[in-house]
This record gives C-alpha cells, structure tokens and sequence, in this order.
C-alpha cells in the first residue's frame, strides 16, 4: 500500500523509504542466515533471500496478483495491466533486483515464473508448515474481536485457496477440504461483476482506497497497543 498510494514512489517519498528499508532488512537477514546458519546448503539452496527467489516473489504482486483479480470477477483495462508490470519493475529494481530478471509484461512474467517453479522441490513439511500458519494467521490476529469471527475469515481463508490455486497444490499442502467451499469465491465473483457494470470507475477506486486505508489503520492501531506481530 506504501508504494502504490500517489506520488509515493518519488525519492524520499513514503512508498521509496519503504522499498529502500525492505533491501536493508533483506541484506541484514541475508548476513544473519550466513552467520548463524553454518550448515545452510549454498549449492542447492542458494544463497539465502535470493535475487531469483526475489523475482519469483516479486511476480506474486503483478502477474498472480492480477490473475487472481481476474479470477474473482474483476476487469482492468490493458493499460492498467501495463502499469501494474511498470510499477513493480520500479520498485523491484529499489528492492536490488537485477534488472534483467524484471519482466516488462504479462508473458515475459509467465515464462519467468515457469522457470522458476521448474527447478522447485515439491512441497515439503516445511511448506505446509508455512502455508497452514499463514491460514491460522486470522485465529491469532486480535484485528477481529471475537473467536467465531476469526473462525470465519479463517473458513474465508480457506475458500479462496482452493479456488485460486490448483487442487493438486492444495492438496499437497495440506490445505483443510472445508464443505461449500466455493459458495463464497463464486458470491465475490458474482457481486464484483455486477459492481463493474453498476458503478463507476472512479467511485471503485475512491471505495478500494477508503477500505484498504481503514485496513491498514486498524492493524497499525493493534500493532501500537499490543504485541502482536
């Protein structure tokens, strides 16, 4: 949200000091693993927090982040498509990607992104470990005040992964088989359709942004007062 917001990527701006502390926090974690970790295994695993782990990271806010917009029933336009790809070149290039593994657009992203998951292992128990904390994430967040909320954006949660990712995917992670889990993708799909064609370019943008701002307030607003993390 830092770098997205407008101007925000000048230098100095908010959006640029945030891509330029997330190097220096990739850099310090880099030099910790290196020196901490003895036995870290350079030759199969490369070295920690990789520029190619990097790229294929850096793919999930541009090309998996509009296929799955797309995917719920939302439209831009092949300008906007652009400049999603833009945008993230910038600010991939601030975070010390090189230059040459930044694709320009959707299909250079897609072969970047096929070459990376070629020379992958599969899951393995650390993966699911990952993914079923990152699923539990809403049980332990205190951003909802009661226990069934937090049940239920979990179940949310759930819904979504299985209807954005593949099932062999999900199925290798571990991922809980809840009941109706696509009566809620295909409710989103269905109002954001009908969103599109009844409300105005303009007003979806002013609403996304009052959202995410109140999103980002609140979370800030637990961080502050709690130890949550």
């Amino acid at each position: 949200m830092n770098v997205t917001r407008y101007d925000a990527l000048e230098i100095h701006k908010k959006g640029y000091e945030f891509a330029i502390k997330t190097r220096l926090i990739h850099s310090y974690a880099r030099l910790s693993i290196k020196k901490y970790y003895k036995n870290w295994d350079t030759e199969n695993w490369g070295e920690p927090i990789n520029s190619w782990d990097m790229m294929a990271t850096y793919i999930g806010f541009s090309l998996v982040f509009l296929h799955s917009l797309k995917k719920l029933g939302n439209t831009f336009s092949s300008q906007e498509e652009k400049g999603i790809f833009h945008l993230w070149k910038y600010v991939g290039y601030l975070l010390g990607i090189p230059e040459s593994l930044l694709p320009n657009d959707k299909k250079e992203a897609t072969e970047y992104f096929y070459l990376w998951t070629s020379v992958q292992p599969p899951a393995d128990k650390d993966s699911v470990l990952l993914a079923h904390s990152l699923l539990n994430e809403s049980l332990e967040n205190p951003i909802l005040k009661y226990q069934f909320q937090r049940k239920n954006l979990r179940y949310l949660h759930i819904c979504c992964t299985w209807f954005l990712l593949d099932d062999d995917v999900c199925r290798r992670l571990q991922i809980p088989d809840v009941a109706n889990r696509n009566v809620f993708p295909y409710t989103k799909w269905f109002i954001n359709k009908i969103y599109d064609k009844t409300v105005s370019r303009k007003a979806r943008i002013r609403k996304g942004n009052r959202d995410q701002m109140k999103v980002l307030t609140d979370y800030l607003k637990i961080t502050q007062n709690s130890n949550f993390h």
